[in-house]
């Protein structure tokens, strides 16, 4: 039961990854490209975030065989090798498989290669690409990429030969690039090459992780919880001091009501003259100082503000204080108006 829950959740887990990622059917960023597309020469191409330069043309004849082994075994370490072959030697057909194989598609194309294919399993190498799914009928359309082995084994041996055993075949074709992973292996022969000790610790170490994953994420929760409530304290003690502060300043309430009274208040008189403004018209200044007020802004229509004011029992005494002048833009007029809140 503990190997069936693992195998599952490696699986979700590899469904987060994207296709292109999982399959390898894009092209490698960062390795050294040998290049097969002419007969008999071999370019060897490096290749830096898609970008390829030249590094040798080498003769696939014996006399050839001593620069290309130095040349890749003068490549920087871990680089890759793909070997680009011609188009005409790519095979490709679209097959048409239940939706459901997408799950481990990989896995489905090597048992089912004889009946999809007139070659087997060994016979090729082989790729894969999704081109659509079908969810109304619950079809997957595969693009299914094939080079026969015997067409590539020399120069793949060759490479391998020389220390530059190729990881990806690459062809260009008129649809887009084709790269073919030269080894597939199902998902449970790699957990089957592992030694049964190594398999037990890695099931155990697994199993550690799900038992304690729930605890260590809740101290982890708890620790970032209160480090959360040490950074919000000096805000909390200025909230409780500014309470104690209003909560004393009560009994002055009342005078401050009175002065409010008496000098009017600044967002009643801002609330009364945006109500007042027509929609095209807009403040730039706004101040008010003992019920006296000045509008700075931009209208339409300048003088009809004047009227507009004086119609309500709220603004008393409208004036312009300054000329009306025309805006840069030449659209709006620009204004400077005095007036006085009613009591």
């Amino acid at each position: 039961m503990l190997v069936e829950f693992f195998t599952w959740w490696g699986q979700q887990l590899l469904d987060l990854v994207p296709e292109s990622l999982r399959q390898g059917s894009g092209p490698a960023a960062n390795a050294l490209v040998a290049d097969a597309t002419t007969p008999g020469l071999l370019a060897l191409r490096r290749r830096r975030r898609g970008v390829e330069t030249r590094v040798a043309d080498i003769r696939l004849d014996e006399p050839g065989l001593p620069t290309l082994r130095a040349a890749l075994n003068g490549r920087p370490s871990g680089e890759p090798v793909i070997l680009r072959l011609p188009a005409h030697m790519l095979l490709e057909r679209t097959v048409s498989l239940p939706l459901v194989a997408e799950r481990d598609l990989e896995r489905v194309l090597t048992y089912d290669m004889e009946r999809l294919t007139p070659f087997t399993n060994e016979e090729v190498y082989w790729g894969f690409g999704v081109q659509t799914r079908d969810r109304a009928r619950a079809r997957l359309l595969v693009r299914l990429s094939l080079v026969p082995r015997p067409a590539a084994q020399a120069l793949i041996d060759h490479l391998t030969d020389c220390a530059g055993r190729p990881s990806l075949i690459e062809a260009d074709t008129e649809t887009g690039p084709r790269t073919i992973r030269l080894a597939h292996a199902p998902q449970a022969s790699r957990i089957a090459r592992l030694t049964p000790r190594n398999a037990a610790m890695a099931l155990a170490g697994l199993a550690l992780l799900v038992v304690a994953g729930p605890f260590l994420r809740q101290s982890l929760d708890l620790a970032g919880a209160e480090h959360r409530l040490d950074a919000l304290a000096p805000r909390m003690h200025e909230v409780d001091a500014l309470r104690r502060r209003i909560a004393g300043a009560g009994a002055g309430g009342d005078a401050v009501a009175r002065e409010n009274r008496r000098l009017g208040d600044m967002l009643e008189a801002l609330a009364a003259v945006t109500e007042i403004l027509p929609d095209d018209s807009y403040l730039t200044e706004f101040t008010m100082r003992e019920r006296k007020m000045t509008l700075s802004g931009q209208s339409a229509s300048a003088p009809r503000l004047i009227s507009a004011l004086s119609a309500d029992p709220r603004i008393r005494k409208p004036g312009f204080t300054a000329p009306v002048t025309r805006a840069d833009s030449g659209h709006n007029d620009v204004f400077s108006i005095s007036a006085e809140l009613a009591n």
